[in-house]
C-alpha cells in the first residue's frame, strides 16, 4: 500500500504530464484539479507545497521555457507561430510575459548572439571528447512503453541515483526487468533556460506493454519518431557539452529540426561496469524535417 506523500505526488506527476502535453491548449485550475482527484482549493496548495510553485506559475514557466527553446532550435517557425504552440492567446500577451521572464524580447532572444553562451566548462569537456569523432546516425525509433520514476527537483546527481534505485528495486521485485529491458533517461528541460532546481529528469524502464504501477512509480507511453542518434563513453559533466554540440552545431546543418518531444538517453553501462569508469549511451533527439 503506497504512502500518501507517494499518492500525493504519483497526481501532482499526472498533471504535470498533462500539461507538458498540452501547453498549447488553455488550461485552467479547475480542470487541473480535477486531472489531480483534488477539490481546486486543496490542490492549489497541494501543488504549491510539493512543487514550490503555484500551478499558474509553473504552466507560464514552462510554457515561456518551452518557447525560448523553440525560438533557439525551431527557425521554421514564426514567433507568432510559437507563441500559439505554447499556448498564449495572443503574440503581444506572449511578448510582454517573455519580456518580463527573460529581460528580452523574443526576437533579441532568437539572435544568436543574444542567447546563453556556451560555458567554458563544456568547451573543455568537448574538446576533451572530440566531438568531431561523434557519427550521428537518422533512425526510426518506435514507441516506448516505459515505467518511471520522475525527479522534480533538478539535476542533482544524489536525487537521480536515488530514483532509480528505488525503481530498480521496484521493477526486479515485480519481475519487470530482463535481458530486453531498456534503461533511459529523459531530461524534460534546457539547464540553460530553466532554473536549475526546476529541471525535470524521468528515469525510465520499457516494459512491452502497459502496466498500472502503484505510486511513486508511473507509466508513460514516449512516441516513436525519427531520431538523430549518437554512442558517446562520457561523465556526466560532459553530458551537457555533447548536447550544446548536437543542438547548435549538428543540427543547424542537417537538414532536419527537433520534433516537439524530449531528448532522452538509453544507458548501455555505467562506471561501475565499464572499463573506462564512464558512462557508455546512446543519445536521440527526436528530430522532423526542416
Amino acid at each position: 500500500m503506497p504512502d500518501s506523500r507517494s499518492v500525493y505526488k504519483a497526481r501532482v506527476d499526472a498533471v504535470i504530464m498533462h500539461m507538458h502535453d498540452h501547453l498549447h491548449e488553455k488550461m485552467v485550475l479547475y480542470d487541473l484539479a480535477r486531472n489531480a482527484g483534488f477539490s481546486a482549493f486543496h490542490f492549489h496548495r497541494l501543488f504549491s507545497a510539493l512543487i514550490g510553485e503555484t500551478p499558474q506559475h509553473f504552466l507560464n514557466r514552462i510554457r515561456l521555457e518551452r518557447a525560448a527553446n523553440m525560438l533557439a532550435k525551431y527557425s521554421g517557425y514564426s514567433i507568432t507561430q510559437i507563441a500559439l504552440n505554447c499556448g498564449f492567446s495572443s503574440s503581444s500577451a506572449f511578448a510582454r510575459s517573455f519580456k518580463n521572464h527573460f529581460g528580452m524580447s523574443a526576437n533579441a532572444y532568437r539572435k544568436a548572439e543574444s542567447r546563453p553562451a556556451l560555458p567554458d566548462v563544456y568547451r573543455e569537456k568537448l574538446f576533451l571528447h572530440d566531438v568531431n569523432k561523434m557519427k550521428v546516425e537518422i533512425r526510426n525509433v518506435p514507441t516506448w512503453n516505459l515505467i518511471y520514476v520522475s525527479i522534480l527537483k533538478g539535476y542533482k546527481i544524489e536525487l537521480i541515483c536515488r530514483g532509480w534505485n528505488q525503481l530498480f528495486k521496484w521493477a526486479t521485485a515485480h519481475d519487470l526487468v530482463s535481458k530486453d529491458t531498456r534503461v533511459l533517461g529523459i531530461s524534460y528541460d534546457d539547464p540553460l533556460i530553466t532554473p536549475s532546481d526546476k529541471c525535470r529528469y524521468f528515469a525510465c524502464l520499457s516494459v512491452p506493454n502497459e502496466i498500472h504501477p502503484q505510486p511513486p512509480f508511473g507509466y508513460m507511453q514516449l512516441a516513436g519518431s525519427k531520431c538523430a542518434t549518437v554512442r558517446v563513453t562520457c561523465t556526466l559533466d560532459e553530458i551537457q557539452g555533447i548536447y550544446m554540440y548536437l543542438y547548435r552545431d549538428w543540427l543547424v546543418d542537417s537538414g532536419f529540426q527537433p520534433a516537439d518531444l524530449p531528448p532522452y538517453e538509453i544507458y548501455l553501462s555505467t562506471p561501475e561496469t565499464n572499463p573506462e569508469g564512464k558512462y557508455e549511451m546512446e543519445i536521440y533527439i527526436p528530430i522532423v524535417p526542416l
